[in-house]
Order: C-alpha cells, then sequence, then structure tokens
C-alpha cells in the first residue's frame, strides 16, 4: 500500500506541477492563473473571499495576486454598492485578451484529455478523488486536534 501511496503522490505532485509550468509560461504566479481561470471558466464575477473559498488560498496570498493582476491591467478591482469593502473582480479588455490568448488554449487542452478517458473513467476519477480528499481531511483534522493515536 505505501508504493501506492507514494505514486500516488508522485502523480499529484506531477499534476500540480503541469498547471504550475503553464502558470509560469503565461506569465503568472500559480494563484493567479487560477484566478483568471476561474473568472473566464465561469464567466461569473467574483468577490476576493470567493477565491478564497473555492481554491483554498489564504485572503493574504489571493490579494497579493489580485495586486499583480491591477497593476499588470489584466483586472479592475471595483467596489460592490452594498458592501465598500468587498471588491468584484473584473477581467478588463487586457486582461480579457490574454485569457484567449494564454489560458483558453490550455482549457481547450484540459477538455480534450479530459474527454478522452470516457464517461465511466471521468466520473470514477472524480468520485474516488473527491472520496481520497474527504478521508484524508478526516485523518489529518484528528492530528490536527491533537486525537492521534
Amino acid at each position: 500500500m505505501r508504493e501506492q501511496l507514494a505514486l500516488f503522490d508522485k502523480l499529484s505532485k506531477e499534476l500540480d506541477d503541469l498547471y504550475h509550468q503553464f502558470a509560469k509560461f503565461s506569465g503568472l504566479s500559480d494563484c493567479a492563473f487560477w484566478i483568471l481561470y476561474t473568472i473566464q471558466e465561469n464567466g461569473k464575477v467574483y468577490k476576493q473571499k470567493d477565491l478564497c473559498e473555492l481554491w483554498s488560498f489564504s485572503k493574504q496570498t489571493i490579494n497579493s495576486a489580485l495586486k499583480v493582476l491591477e497593476k499588470k491591467g489584466l483586472i479592475t478591482l471595483a467596489s460592490i454598492p452594498e458592501n465598500k469593502k468587498d471588491k468584484q473582480i473584473i477581467l478588463t479588455e487586457q486582461g480579457n485578451k490574454m485569457v484567449v490568448k494564454q489560458l483558453n488554449p490550455f482549457m481547450k487542452a484540459e477538455e480534450v484529455a479530459f474527454e478522452k478517458l470516457g464517461e465511466n473513467e471521468r466520473e470514477q476519477l472524480l468520485k474516488i478523488t473527491g472520496k481520497f480528499i474527504e478521508l484524508l481531511k478526516k485523518e489529518t483534522d484528528k492530528i490536527m486536534k491533537g486525537e492521534n493515536n
């Protein structure tokens, strides 16, 4: 079992590295990549808090990435009338062009690769990965609460 877990860890790291390398290729930090990816994928308007919850990045990490994206002219942060503290993240024209040129081809490659797995394989991958994450969270929570034996 230990060998299987080591292989799973290696594969997880390899997948993370693929995303990291593409972010780097696009001139983005990992966090900035996921911010733009999310905005492009869903076409919704997000707030900083939404992205923290969605991607498990700290508020500070998201804030730093947003400042860099804003400085590069890829996004603007617009106040929300009902809550001056929260800001909406909006792609600029330059941001839209960058996303179309850099991220859309990557997202398409992702779709093609995922589709080649076949419906049953995709369902199994998602189901088993989700279950493993849920079980691992429970076990690590025990350790962090001092309940490990």
